[in-house]
């Protein structure tokens, strides 16, 4: 008898512990959960601070022919958010600054708005320890996309032969490709930068611990569903 109490007692208290470990691993993954809430919520912050200041500096620099820094935000935002908020980053940025720049609004507006949109959608492409030569493999490739639809489009809209518009073109495309090429050797300084002063590395670290965390959870009900 006196050892069947013992025996209930030990299983009690390993009971105990069990349900104090089940406590505090809900108390850390709340916690995790609220961290990684906090990194989105500082995410979708720089995106908005990415559209203002993008928007700003195409406004000043409207007087420099084809030269734009729309696509070096873009795919930073890419490179650092993924390739919806690159998306949102390029077309958003675009978009604004068409009210504030000679030109404005226009039928062509569909076209800047998709090519700076891939250029943010390509920035997602980009690893995390992306080396500056593929970063430039970028900018150089969405450069070239986008003024392949600027001249096509433009050909469209207007009934221009498309052969002349790339030939008419050809200065505009190289002003382009030389100034985004030199934009694109800041961008792993300027995502370095970005990543430690937000801190965004850590939403990693809270991914991984919320899924050990999970498994752990799914590994106690499969053992406990064994045991009954």
């Amino acid at each position: 008898m006196e050892l069947k109490l013992k025996l209930k007692k030990k299983k009690e208290s390993k009971s105990e512990t069990k349900s104090k470990l089940t406590s505090f691993q809900k108390l850390s993954l709340h916690a995790l959960q609220k961290q990684k809430q906090l990194i989105e919520l500082k995410e979708w912050l720089f995106v908005l601070g990415f559209i203002g200041t993008a928007s700003f500096l195409r406004v000043l620099m409207q007087g420099l022919p084809n030269v734009e820094p729309l696509t070096f935000f873009a795919v930073l935002a890419g490179w650092l958010f993924g390739k919806k908020k690159g998306i949102i980053v390029g077309a958003s940025s675009l978009y604004i600054s068409n009210f504030f720049v000679i030109g404005g609004q226009g039928p062509w507006t569909i076209l800047q708005v998709l090519a700076f949109g891939i250029a943010g959608f390509l920035g997602g492409f980009l690893r995390k320890k992306s080396t500056m030569l593929e970063a430039v493999a970028v900018m150089v490739i969405t450069t070239l996309i986008s003024q392949i639809i600027f001249n096509v489009g433009w050909s469209v809209l207007i009934g221009f032969n498309v052969l002349l518009a790339f030939a008419t073109g050809l200065l505009f495309t190289i002003i382009h490709l030389v100034s985004n090429t030199i934009f694109a050797l800041l961008l792993p300084s300027a995502r370095k930068f970005v990543d430690n002063w937000g801190g965004f590395s850590e939403k990693e670290l809270c991914d991984y611990y919320i899924s050990r965390i999970n498994a752990g959870f799914d590994n106690r009900r499969v053992k406990a569903a064994k045991e009954h």
